[in-house]
């Protein structure tokens, strides 16, 4: 992917919903996504000076709010929508935040390795393919410092009939196995409920000083 934009097959429509996105999370997701979202964030583990990204995050709002309650925390977030990203940025500058904000693709993270005390994803795997699942997993494996946790929150757990393999593109959003080949051992998991009664699956993983 290095030395051309990587541009999603969905960006486009996730683009035109930018002016409601944080509108719509909040009057369809109300008290039951904040509750998502602080659960993500309790699972983060901060103690307040670590190095954080939020893997494509959309238009910042979990990483906004870490950064407005970890101020000694270093936190980055990366979306392949430029358009997501400059809404990121705005509400970061309306709030006083110090978040950086990069355009770049989740399967070829623009930083070193062993760069990040926590990676975060919530809600994304469900865009990708399952070949782009594992190059995503591989990345942030990567990105991760030896003992740096990985955080997860996506649809699941396995998808009922054939339509939803399809919309999730493959049987789970987040294959377990994936995480275990790039040396990630998982050590948290647990089923919660998004708004509209969407199942989502929560997971800690911690990377190990020598990759498995």
């Amino acid at each position: 992917m290095s030395g051309h934009l990587y541009r999603h097959r969905f960006t486009d429509f996730t683009d035109a919903l930018i002016p409601i996105y944080n509108w719509g999370f909040k009057v369809f997701g109300g008290r039951e996504h904040e509750t998502f979202r602080e659960h993500v964030i309790e699972l983060a583990a901060l103690k307040g000076n670590e190095r954080l990204l939020d893997a494509g995050c959309g238009t910042g709002m979990l990483a906004l709010s870490i950064a407005g309650r970890y101020s000694g925390c270093t936190v980055q977030g990366i979306d392949i929508s430029p358009k997501m990203i400059a809404a990121a940025r705005r509400d970061a500058e309306e709030q006083g935040l110090a978040v950086d904000f990069r355009v770049g693709s989740i399967i070829d993270l623009p930083y070193t390795s062993d760069s990040f005390d926590v990676v975060i994803t919530n809600i994304m795997y469900h865009h990708l393919d399952l070949e782009e699942k594992q190059q995503a997993v591989a990345e942030i494996s990567r990105a991760l410092k030896p003992g740096g946790r990985y955080v997860s929150a996506e649809f699941g757990p396995r998808a009922k009939n054939a339509l939803q393999r399809h919309l999730a593109k493959g049987e789970y959003t987040l294959h377990p196995s994936h995480l275990k080949e790039v040396g990630l051992t998982i050590t948290h998991e647990a089923l919660g409920v998004l708004a509209l009664r969407k199942q989502v699956v929560y997971r800690v993983a911690v990377k190990q000083d020598i990759p498995v």
